[in-house]
């Protein structure tokens, strides 16, 4: 009867083990900080198709950057002698894996993290009915 006991014990313990497998969890990192554009592409058949993202040698790393209180910048620079700088300012919010970014003359944004970690972000959205993917590294 013990045997039987331990037996279904350890059955049910497989049985909750095996029943977290597949789901996905809530990322529990915060995407507060700088993250320049890495790479982007799409997503095709559950293929992804990446390019590395193309900065400007002569000036600084295009970035985003999320601050604590819910705002974000985009920040982009032109490769012109100047340097020139665009600073795009809007808000960001997270709803468990999703993350959702609104912009002035962009509107609302949702797209699902699929990667976060101390050094990585990677994004999934559909825009314009494509699955579209972009990898961001932490700066």
């Amino acid at each position: 009867m013990k045997k039987i006991a331990v037996l279904l014990g350890c059955a049910l313990m497989l049985c909750f083990t095996m029943s977290s497998f597949g789901k996905k969890e809530e990322v529990s990192i915060s995407l507060v900080g700088k993250w320049k554009y890495f790479q982007e592409g799409k997503k095709n058949n559950k293929k992804e198709s990446l390019i590395v993202y193309q900065h400007d040698d002569r000036c600084g790393k295009d970035y985003v950057e999320f601050f604590n209180d819910g705002k974000v910048n985009d920040v982009y620079y032109y490769g012109n002698e100047n340097c020139d700088i665009s600073v795009d300012t809007g808000t960001w919010e997270r709803e468990g894996v999703n993350l959702i970014v609104s912009f002035p003359f962009a509107g609302k944004e949702k797209g699902e993290i699929l990667v976060l970690d101390a050094t990585t972000l990677k994004l999934m959205t559909t825009v314009g009915g494509v699955e579209t993917v972009y990898v961001y590294k932490k700066m």
